[in-house]
């Protein structure tokens, strides 16, 4: 699912590129099970101090993201 929004908003397919910093995923995947998922904007230098993010692909990766929310967990629609 999030492939495929992913790929609607970008128009490219979603690529998985491997994190070399800790990420808050770990604990839920390795402690407790849980899969998790990691996915963002694009970004440099991350948790450094001079850290930055693209500002444009936040924008993309909001709509990415309630893309794929609505598929994961479904609509209805708006009573007026």
């Amino acid at each position: 699912m999030l492939a495929r929004s992913h790929e609607a908003v970008f128009g490219s397919p979603l690529e998985a590129s491997p994190a070399t910093a800790y990420l808050d995923s770990r604990v839920y995947a390795l402690y407790d099970k849980v899969p998790a998922l990691n996915y963002g904007p694009l970004a440099e230098n991350s948790h450094g101090v001079d850290e930055r993010v693209d500002l444009a692909s936040v924008k993309r990766t909001t709509e990415v993201t309630a893309r794929f929310i609505a598929e994961w967990c479904g609509v209805e629609p708006v009573q007026k």
